[in-house]
Parts: C-alpha cells; structure tokens; sequence
C-alpha cells in the first residue's frame, strides 16, 4: 500500500512561523523511512490540509496518515481535525486515511524544555554581569 504522510499545523499568517514549520516537517521527513511527508495548514496558511490531500491521492497514495502538530487535546484535535479527515474520507472512498495522536505529554519534551529554562538561566547570568 502506497503510504504518505502529512503534518498537520495549525497555520500561521507569519512568514516565520510557516518557515519554523516547514522547517519541523523536513526534520521529520529525515527521520522517517516514507518516500512523502508533507505539511498542511489547518487555517491561516498554505497548503491547506484539503490540498496536500487532493495532490497526495493524485499522486497514487492509497493511505494517507495525518499527525497532528499540537501539544493539547483541544478543540481542534478532539473536533475539528477529526471532522476535516470525516470530510476527506466522503471525498475519497477509495483512499484510508488515519489519524495520528498529538504530542501530549513527552519526556522529549519536557528535555526540550529544560533545554530552554537552562539557555535562559545563563544568558540572564551573562548579562547581569555585563
């Protein structure tokens, strides 16, 4: 079965939010073993989850698997994601698509995080003694 995948954001009208994006999508296409890996936008930008969709099944994918960018169970993942992909299934019978879990709650995360706090915690040393 011909399989592909595409990364769900939510979509942002700045220019380096959708950069930052683009960015997270090439590093996950690095660590897969799939030949498409695709980002889509729910709102506010382009691609729309609708046309990497529409340009998956025209390439000859026959399972499409969507992941959602998204840390929270929220709204969109609990409603809204579920419904664009109940949309798609209506628009290709033929193609299966599956939907992936959010982030959630990740040790790697939490890593980044602290990562973070730490970063921040010696550049406020660094500059206090400047």
């Amino acid at each position: 079965m011909k399989s592909g995948i595409i990364i769900l954001g939510h979509g942002s009208r700045s220019e380096n939010a959708q950069q930052v994006f683009e960015e997270i999508v090439t590093l996950v296409s690095e660590k897969l073993n799939y030949g498409t890996v695709k980002g889509a936008a729910m709102e506010f930008a382009s691609p729309t989850l609708e046309e990497v969709a529409a340009g998956l099944v025209e390439d000859g994918l026959e399972r499409i698997i969507i992941v959602p960018l998204f840390i929270y169970p929220g709204v969109h993942i609990k409603r809204d994601i579920p419904a664009m992909i109940d949309r798609l299934k209506e628009e290709y019978p033929e193609i299966r698509f599956v939907q992936g879990s959010h982030i959630g709650a990740e040790e790697k995360l939490a890593e980044i995080m602290a990562d973070r706090v730490q970063q921040a915690a010696e550049n406020s040393v660094r500059n206090w003694n400047n």
